[in-house]
């Protein structure tokens, strides 16, 4: 198939809807507009002041900023040049390490970066004497002096003077390098031609019927390609609107105003929503809880009677019309009423939220992807969604089950290679053009794949079973109580575990329970509040075989975050480094309780 470059199936979506809403952003109050062609004539001038910069094609321009208009016109600005673009990782609160930064800069010999604010600048002035490259800092929101020489976003787009060249690129071209934050080692420079991501943001434009009444509510950092390519490129392309949240914890309130019919959520991000609700529920009357366990129980017996093709009783029919009407219709209002669809993906989703939300008369897919494939594998669609999968592969896109059960993937959204490292493109793009995904998996009876874990999680034991960890994890944070978990047992007889407890249910449960307590690390040591969350711990995993079971955990009061070096930016456990800070607590874990004095915050199961 031919494709065209991102700017160029940008601008067909500029002249087909030149006064439709492009981008929505808050400011001193509503949400501000901009259309498609104020958009571009943005873009435009960003693109001139960067050639008269000395930007051009093949040069690598960095972008370090949470997601907002100017970060899509610098973006689409650059890639009309036929320059690089190279985000880094951003959200408010979340700021990657000056070193990851300087490794990031430096790796790839940005000569100009754009920061959003005077906190990101100051990052990038720690570092600039050892980034000989780095020419040029631009910045969004000036706020101070800080004597610092750098140039202003609003003064480069007002310049009256534009004269950009018109650069001859190629869809085969590098549009973009994207730093992986592996959980292991330093970070791999992901080359991702133009080609690579239009291949798949054409693809899911049609899989899910993506049209100029469509809007977005874009809150995942934009910088990765999850929310890159569908939430933005593919939304663009279709003409629609794209609203962004303020940040992350405005999000719900966000979405009253856009009214997005898309949502694009991580699994957590959609347990922690899901959990919110509960426990709104759990906080009102014992007859609004008895009417959504009630909706939930018969709404479900509906859905799998539709789905096994059978008829639904009439009484059934009845009790289902009054569950629609009362509660599933109430639910259906989060989020401004209007959405369509959510697609989840990033980790995998806990079966029975994704449920529960679909019996609520949630449209929730799942999908499987990496930053090596633009990023999207499979999806599931709305007409053919079967929960506990990541759908069938894209068109165009082969899979097959490898070696140990690997996932290998071929098409062409498959990366060119990681960025000045042949050996390692080598380990995992081999010789037939299949690239070995590190993930395993296999196919159900209907094609749709199915991920059973990662090759480097697997946890093997003594006893030879081998364990993925990422499953058990999500039917243990289920729970409203446990807000992150990391079950661990190579070569160990059993499996143990990591809980971090949610703070702000915890402390609600010692309150209405008139448990008094010192401080929260003491709160942990409470007797009533282990015995509460060893319940829930054993009740999320007592379906599971015995070998799969935890037989002791440890609370821990501090969470995994990007800051502490525990999670990735895209907030996926770094478990090696979890396993050497605690490897003491492990080991405790693994005596005979009956013969040590464990720590009071050590539960055995």
């Amino acid at each position: 198939m031919a494709y065209k470059t991102i700017y160029e199936t940008f601008l067909d979506a500029v002249k087909k809807h030149p006064e439709r809403t492009a981008l929505m952003y808050k400011k001193d109050g509503p949400y501000q507009k901009i259309t498609y062609r104020e958009l571009n004539d943005s873009i435009e001038a960003i693109a001139a002041a960067l050639g008269k910069l000395g930007v051009g094609r093949g040069d690598m321009v960095a972008i370090m900023s949470y997601n907002r208009p100017e970060w899509a016109i610098t973006d689409l600005a650059v890639l009309k040049l036929g320059a690089i673009v190279v985000p880094i990782y951003y959200v408010p609160g979340h700021v990657l390490p000056a070193g990851n930064v300087k490794y990031i800069l430096g790796d790839s010999k940005a000569s100009v970066i754009f920061v959003e604010n005077d906190d990101l600048l100051s990052v990038v002035e720690q570092i600039r004497s050892d980034l000989p490259s780095l020419r040029h800092t631009i910045i969004f929101d000036y706020t101070a002096d800080t004597g610092v020489s750098i140039l202003k976003f609003s003064d480069l787009k007002n310049d009256p003077e534009r004269s950009a060249q018109k650069t001859d690129l190629s869809p085969d071209d590098i549009a973009t390098i994207v730093y992986t934050s592996g959980t292991t080692g330093e970070p791999k420079g992901v080359v991702l031609t133009h080609a690579n991501i239009i291949s798949n943001a054409m693809i899911a434009l049609k899989k899910f019927n993506f049209t100029p009444e469509d809007v977005l509510i874009s809150y995942l950092p934009i910088g990765h390609m999850f929310e890159r390519t569908c939430g933005y490129y593919t939304v663009l392309f279709a003409g629609g609107s794209i609203g962004y949240a303020q940040n992350l914890t405005t999000v719900a309130q966000d979405a009253e105003e856009i009214r997005p019919t898309i949502i694009l959520a991580i699994p957590r991000v959609i347990e922690k929503a899901y959990n919110t609700a509960v426990n709104k529920i759990e906080g009102s009357s014992i007859l609004k809880r008895g009417l959504v366990a009630a909706a939930i129980k018969n709404l479900n017996k509906r859905a799998n009677l539709k789905y096994k093709g059978k008829s639904v009783p009439l009484g059934l029919k009845l009790k289902c019309a009054i569950y629609d009407k009362l509660v599933a219709s109430k639910f259906k209002k989060l989020g401004g009423g209007r959405i369509r669809v959510i697609v989840a993906g990033s980790a995998p989703l806990n079966r029975q939220i994704a449920k529960i939300l679909y019996v609520l008369g949630f449209n929730i897919v799942e999908g499987y992807g990496l930053t090596e494939t633009a990023p999207i594998v499979a999806c599931n669609l709305v007409e053919d969604n079967i929960l506990g999968t990541v759908g069938k592969p894209f068109d165009g896109i082969e899979v097959k089950i490898g070696e140990n059960e690997e996932i290998l993937v071929k098409g062409p959204n498959v990366m060119k290679g990681y960025f000045n490292k042949p050996e390692e493109t080598a380990k995992v793009i081999d010789r037939d053009g299949w690239f070995h995904t590190g993930d395993q998996g296999k196919f159900d009876e209907h094609g749709h794949l199915v991920i059973t874990g990662r090759i480097k999680e697997l946890i093997v034991t003594s006893g030879g079973k081998k364990i993925p960890p990422a499953p058990i994890e999500a039917k243990i944070t289920f729970s409203p109580f446990v807000e992150q978990a990391v079950v661990c047992g190579d070569n160990k007889q059993f499996l143990v575990g990591l809980i971090v407890p949610s703070r702000d249910a915890i402390e609600q449960y010692a309150k209405e329970n008139k448990i008094h307590y010192e401080n929260y690390p003491k709160l942990l040591q409470d007797d009533e509040i282990k015995k509460v969350i060893k319940g829930e711990v054993e009740s999320s995993i007592s379906d599971l075989p015995s070998y799969e079971k935890i037989k002791a955990f440890v609370l821990l009061e501090q969470g995994f975050t990007v800051e502490n070096s525990m999670l990735t930016a895209t907030l996926k456990l770094k478990r090696n480094k979890i396993m050497e800070k605690y490897c003491s607590i492990f080991d405790l874990m693994y005596q005979d309780k009956s013969a040590t004095q464990a720590p009071r915050n050590i539960v055995f199961l």
